[in-house]
């Protein structure tokens, strides 16, 4: 395979998110969808018709595939990257990289003994306006972060808790944005439809600053909201649209309103223009780089591990 042919690739799992992989990697010049792995004879069929791809139903199965996507069910994600590995492919495993830690890690080991790049599915780092946001936060010294993960409850939900479904992707934001370790955790959760956590908000006390990190399974609308208080600024980012907001403090003065003393102060709003593309076409074309190059991802299987250790924290203070 020379430097300009497009790399075969192939997704393990043929749910909701691998139908998206599926997708996505059909439409990138720089991937060859060879194979879909399926189990399921009508999901399969399905797969086939649309894509004209070949589906098997075992990994063992894929004989072209140099890399893949696992987006299988949490519980098989450690099986099946290490299979994948094992079958000398270079692995992005969906987030959240496994259910424990344990699981997590020995991903990690498999794919460093192997020399397999290993990118992680946190996605929201490839939306164009978190990639702005980096950039912007740049010169500016972060005092809160505030997070809203919120969507209406379907009932494929109820075995998944909201920490690890939603709360994570905020989880890992945060962590990208302010690079330390947490110094204190508290949080408050509801189990309202389900045996699960339904709605969860985790307090993260860091050195010099503080996230409130809110996500729910059961409002009736869906928000992807994330508010920075910085020294100077105050920055509100819309996940959906991919809008930022930046509002600073301008000028204060007194006046004389018919007569009588007054206060008046100024904000300046800008909204910087924001390059919208779907994130997770900028996550493919950054893992195929990857693995052309042979480069560390942008979201390593470290990152993974430490977005699980966190929020297994968060979880163990909601059970308190």
């Amino acid at each position: 395979m020379s430097e300009n042919d497009p790399i075969p690739v192939a997704v393990v799992g043929g749910g909701n998110m691998g139908r998206n992989h599926i997708r996505v990697y059909d439409e990138l010049p720089g991937a060859e969808l060879v194979g879909v792995v399926e189990p399921d004879p009508d999901r399969a069929q399905e797969i086939v018709d649309e894509y004209h791809v070949p589906v098997v139903d075992q990994v063992a199965n894929l004989d072209e595939a140099c890399a893949a996507t696992v987006a299988v069910p949490n519980r098989l994600h450690r099986e099946m990257a290490e299979t994948c590995i094992d079958n000398g492919m270079d692995v992005l495993v969906e987030k959240p990289l496994a259910t424990t830690i344990e699981d997590a890690e020995a991903i990690v080991d498999a794919a460093e003994k192997a020399g397999a790049i290993l990118q992680v599915g946190h996605i929201e780092r490839f939306n164009p306006a978190i990639e702005m946001l980096h950039d912007l936060l740049n010169d500016m010294t972060v005092l809160a972060i505030e997070t809203h993960r919120l969507g209406p409850f379907n009932e494929h939900l109820t075995n998944e808790s909201v920490v690890f479904d939603l709360l994570i992707h905020d989880v890992d934001i945060v962590r990208s944005i302010l690079n330390e370790d947490v110094s204190k955790i508290r949080g408050m959760g509801l189990k309202h439809k389900s045996e699960t956590w339904d709605q969860a908000t985790a307090m993260l006390q860091y050195s010099g600053s503080v996230a409130v990190l809110t996500a729910s399974h059961i409002t009736h609308g869906k928000v992807r909201q994330l508010n920075i208080t910085a020294e100077e600024y105050f920055i509100s980012l819309n996940y959906q649209t991919q809008q930022i907001e930046i509002q600073q403090h301008g000028s204060e003065q007194t006046t004389s309103i018919l007569g009588q003393s007054g206060y008046r102060t100024e904000t300046r709003t800008e909204s910087p223009f924001v390059n919208t593309r779907e994130p997770l076409k900028n996550e493919l074309e950054h893992f195929l780089n990857c693995v052309q190059t042979h480069t560390q991802p942008r979201v390593s299987g470290e990152d993974g591990v430490e977005a699980i250790r966190l929020i297994n924290s968060i979880e163990s203070v909601l059970d308190d």
